[in-house]
Formats: C-alpha cells, sequence, structure tokens
C-alpha cells in the first residue's frame, strides 16, 4: 500500500520516517516495551473507583465499572457516529439535514457522564496517560466500520500554537492522532493549520458556532494528502462546524476522502 512505501522513503510529515529512522524505530520500540513493564509494575487504577484494573492494563474502568460508562457499544450513526437506537436507520435525527465536509464518522462514546469527565481530565487536566486508553477505544468503533481499513493518513484538527505554548501545553487532537497513527502504522501528519484564533466554542450559540471556524483553517503539506483517504481526529463532536471546516481544506487540497474520528458525540 502507498503509505507503507512511503513511510519507508522517509516521506514529509511522517515524525517517524527520516534517515536514522531504524534508530528511531528500535527507540520507539523501547518505549513500548517501556510502557507495558510499567503497567505490570504500576497497574493502571480504575478512573470510578480506584480499584486496580488487572484485565486490560490500557482501559479506564474496572470490569465492575467499565458497563456503566457511556462508551457507544451498537451502532452509530454512519455520518456523524452518534449513537442509533435499535429501531433508527443509518442516520440520526441530530444530523439529519446538515451537510458536513467529512464523508463519515465514528465516536467511542456519548459525551455525557463519564465520558465527558474523562475528555475532560484529558483536555484541561493535563492527563496524558488517558491518551491510550481513549484512542483505543476510538480505533475500536473504526474497525467496525466500513471504511476503517482504507484510511491512509491521519490528521489531527489543529490547536494554535500560542494556545498550546501559554495554556494547554499539549493539543489532545494531536496526542489521540499519535496514539492512533502508530497502532494503525499508518502516517501522521499535521496537514491543517489555525490561521485565526477563534472564540471558544462553548461561550456560543449554536448559530454562531456554525459560523465561527469558517476561514479559520488551512491545508498545508499537500503531497502527505493528496489522492490519499484521510482521517481527521478530535475529541469532542458538537455541532461539526470545525471539523467539517477542516475536512473542507483537505478535500480542497486534493484529499481522496475524509473522515473523522472523536472520542465523544
Amino acid at each position: 500500500m502507498r503509505h507503507n512505501s512511503a513511510a519507508r522513503r522517509g516521506a514529509p510529515g511522517n515524525p517517524y520516517s527520516f534517515r536514522g529512522g531504524a534508530i528511531f524505530k528500535a527507540f520507539r520500540d523501547l518505549s513500548r516495551w517501556k510502557g507495558r513493564a510499567l503497567d505490570l509494575l504500576f497497574p493502571r487504577a480504575c478512573e470510578l473507583c480506584g480499584t486496580r484494573i488487572t484485565d486490560a492494563a490500557w482501559d479506564v474502568a474496572c470490569a465492575s465499572c467499565a458497563p456503566h460508562v457511556e462508551w457507544i457499544r451498537g451502532r452509530g450513526c454512519v455520518r456523524c457516529g452518534a449513537e442509533l437506537e435499535e429501531a433508527a436507520g443509518r442516520r440520526c435525527r441530530e444530523c439529519a439535514g446538515k451537510a458536513y465536509a467529512f464523508k463519515g464518522a465514528v465516536a467511542a462514546g456519548r459525551y455525557e457522564g463519564f465520558v465527558r469527565e474523562l475528555v475532560h481530565r484529558f483536555k484541561f487536566g493535563g492527563r496524558l496517560d488517558l491518551a491510550r486508553p481513549l484512542a483505543e477505544r476510538i480505533l475500536d468503533r473504526l474497525r467496525g466500520a466500513s471504511w476503517g481499513a482504507a484510511i491512509e493518513v491521519i490528521v489531527p484538527v489543529p490547536m494554535r500554537t500560542s494556545k498550546i505554548l501559554f495554556g494547554r501545553r499539549y493539543n489532545p487532537a494531536d496526542v489521540l492522532a499519535g496514539q492512533m497513527a502508530r497502532r494503525l502504522d499508518r502516517r501522521l501528519s499535521r496537514a491543517v493549520a489555525q490561521i485565526r484564533a477563534t472564540p471558544s466554542q462553548t461561550r456560543l450559540t449554536g448559530e454562531e458556532r456554525l459560523k465561527n471556524p469558517q476561514g479559520a483553517y488551512r491545508a498545508r503539506r499537500e503531497g502527505t494528502i493528496r489522492g490519499r483517504v484521510v482521517l481527521l481526529v478530535d475529541d469532542v463532536l458538537t455541532t461539526g462546524a470545525t471539523a467539517s471546516e477542516c475536512a473542507r481544506c483537505l478535500k480542497e487540497t486534493g484529499a481522496a476522502a475524509v473522515y473523522l474520528a472523536v472520542v465523544g458525540r
């Protein structure tokens, strides 16, 4: 496949492919083994009750609490990833009539209750250790999507550099995308940049949220996305305005198709 051959050539946009890539890969593999050793020495604690997790070291909840986490376990809307009721069709009511620039989406869970709390801990609380379990949950949904195996490039929804340097310290979408790219062995490309500061979506009305991201993003690194199937990654999908604007930029730059994956919907 193209992404594998490109990776071997040291294609731009892939942080794991450059001269000396074999050495870097060795360090990366060592890091993975180090992580596994730490999981054995210091098992994760359930984020709900504090009990040690022994059955899945990367998960966030123990066997007793796991059924109470708002993960999406059944069918999801093919358009936006929202959980569907049993009698529903292939699309949910919430996205009916909306024109998204991304072709389809998957979501790990409903953005409520404990899933919302997990996102907040990861996003605002500095809990980078939650990146792997959240990414694994997204990947579970991605593997069940009809288009999941077609993904060639993974692109995070960007965040302004100033916000990273003087606020969050990291871009949650970028951290998630990196985890997913490593586990899927796909290229990670930061092919979208935010070129204009935008007010926080949480402070805006529904109509303002739809207009807020317009013109705030541009695609770059055309060579990494042209003709390829792209997976856009973000932490949450609410109105879909930001993800749709990023997807539009990628398509205008030549992406063959753009899909979306998020933690909460």
